[in-house]
């Protein structure tokens, strides 16, 4: 890896510092997903079958000394070449979805009515995780605000990533202010814990960027926001129509059941208008690189009044080699292909 005046990576593997990398590429995709950090090993004679399973911790230093690592999790795969070997990491969180986590099934028999998200994640963890050694801190570990409960909560063979993504509501008190509560890795300098944050409210102070001070480059694109809805609610079919339909009919989705068709309409009015000015917007940056989802930050952007205010962190990648390269999603998540990739 080369070394400047700004960036000093290290990387540790196992339990040795590793010298001869080339290229880390981070992503975090948001939507409670599993964050990966791939790294491109300079030793082609390395021993990749034995990295596998091995913790990788990779500190980004950019700047200044990084008192916790930037990145912390396992390998789960590998790739060699005659020349290097690249090495797939995920965080922990990969211990709560697809194959390193026993699924669990919710019937009438046996299930975690009477639980909440927090208390069933520490109850799975302390069952199926720590069993032997602590690999997912829990001294952070918390309820959401207010309290998600599992009561009447069936599924079958689910891992508890997915019902933490099944389950998590966004905030919609405020019509202006839609928030969500994201599980979070967080890291004590020791260890990765998890815990329940909501995202920081958009009257919040933040980190301020424009082509001057930290944009490198943007692209965004608006898409014609939905303005129809379409629900059954048992017997009766609730129908909502948002503003005028200038673009024409794009329907909508609402997640859920709902009990009456006044519940359904409520979903839908808060969903068009929460979607209705959102645009997605990719920034390239060379500042703010340890932001995370969900932090907000304003754009100073007379080139583009319209984008020009207050975003949300929606994803983050960053590769370094050469360069460092760190590129925020911001506003609109793009959807979920599977809980677990």
């Amino acid at each position: 890896m080369s070394r400047n005046i700004y960036n000093n990576s290290r990387l540790i593997l196992g339990n040795r510092e590793i010298k001869t990398f080339s290229s880390v590429s981070f992503k975090n995709s948001g939507n409670n997903q599993v964050t990966t950090l791939t790294v491109k090993l300079s030793d082609p004679q390395l021993d990749a079958a034995a990295l596998l399973g091995q913790e990788l911790i990779y500190y980004l230093n950019y700047g200044a000394e990084d008192a916790v690592p930037f990145f912390r999790g396992n390998v789960r795969q590998f790739s060699p070449s005659d020349k290097d070997v690249t090495v797939t990491a995920h965080d922990v969180l990969s211990f709560l979805a697809g194959a390193e986590a026993p699924p669990i099934s919710f019937t009438d028999k046996k299930n975690y009515d009477g639980f909440t998200l927090g208390q069933m994640l520490t109850d799975y963890i302390k069952t199926y995780v720590n069993k032997n050694e602590t690999i997912i801190g829990l001294d952070m570990m918390n309820d959401t605000n207010p309290p998600v409960t599992l009561t009447d909560y069936r599924a079958d063979s689910v891992t508890p990533l997915k019902v933490v993504q099944d389950l998590l509501k966004e905030n919609s008190t405020s019509l202006t202010d839609i928030k969500s509560t994201r599980l979070r890795v967080r890291d004590d300098g020791i260890k990765s814990n998890i815990c329940f944050v909501e995202e920081q409210s958009i009257d919040s102070a933040g980190m301020r960027f424009s082509f001057n001070d930290g944009i490198e480059s943007l692209k965004y694109k608006r898409r014609p926001a939905p303005n129809y809805y379409r629900s059954l609610v048992h017997d009766s079919e609730m129908n909502y129509q948002h503003n005028t339909l200038p673009t024409g009919i794009v329907m909508g989705k609402m997640k859920g059941e709902f009990d009456y068709p006044d519940e359904a309409r409520q979903e839908a009015f808060l969903d068009a208008t929460q979607m209705e000015n959102k645009k997605e917007i990719s920034i390239v940056v060379n500042k703010g690189l340890h932001l995370d989802i969900g932090n907000v930050i304003v754009l100073n952007l007379p080139e583009h009044p319209e984008l020009t205010g207050k975003h949300r962190i929606v994803s983050k990648n960053l590769s370094v080699g050469s360069k460092i390269k760190c590129t925020l999603g911001l506003n609109k998540e793009a959807p979920k292909l599977s809980d677990y990739i």
